[in-house]
């Protein structure tokens, strides 16, 4: 989907606003770097992604000694204690709904926990992403996330809203709307390693 001379560029604009940023060609090699960056024993909290899912790094990191926080795998958490236990992870993964050539993150939350812990959480923080969340600029990463990635998860989730009816943005009130807060990140917060992981597949929502 895109040149390597055009992955370079995007590359030197997330260094030079802080980030790291690595580039993979596969799931595998992917899962394996980022299995090398998070020691054993780490605690890890996770985002609600499709992209950890689908890449395997869940399952891989559950054949490991880490201490995973993630809803999909720890029923012994109450609900009202997990996102403040992925808050207080050594580590935390998440997806993003658009990076920009710019080098900037791009998402829009409903209950807020990814945004939160991806501002203010641990401070070691993995964004992986497909190529298809690769977007122009922050104009063109919102609209994306309004009218391919929202609609498309809250089919997933089961939301009442129009967008999962219509498939794209219809700027509702709907009390089971997801998108209550948008989040640019410009910048990695102060105090904060955030390392951005892409790879070249189509990957989640």
């Amino acid at each position: 989907m895109f040149t390597m001379e055009t992955i370079n560029v995007i590359k030197k604009n997330f260094e030079k606003r802080g980030f790291q940023f690595n580039y993979f060609e596969t799931c595998e090699h992917a899962v394996d770097f980022i299995l090398s960056l998070i020691p054993e024993n780490s605690s890890v909290g996770f985002g609600g992604s499709m992209t950890v899912i689908e890449t395997g790094l869940l399952d891989a990191m559950q054949q490991k000694n880490y201490d995973l926080v993630h809803r999909a795998i720890r029923n012994d958490i109450p609900a009202n204690e997990i996102y403040p236990r992925m808050h207080a992870c050594d580590w935390y993964i998440s997806s993003a709904n658009a990076i920009t050539e710019t080098g900037e993150i791009v998402n829009i939350d409903g209950r807020g926990n990814r945004v939160s812990a991806i501002l203010d959480g641990p401070k070691k923080v993995v964004i992986l992403c497909g190529v298809n969340k690769i977007v122009s600029d922050v104009v063109a990463g919102i609209e994306r996330t309004r009218n391919v990635a929202s609609p498309k998860n809250c089919v997933r989730l089961n939301k009442k809203t129009p967008c999962a009816v219509t498939g794209k943005c219809e700027n509702c009130n709907s009390p089971d709307t997801i998108c209550n807060a948008t989040v640019i990140l410009h910048h990695p917060t102060m105090g904060t390693d955030v390392y951005v992981v892409v790879i070249n597949k189509v990957l989640g929502y």
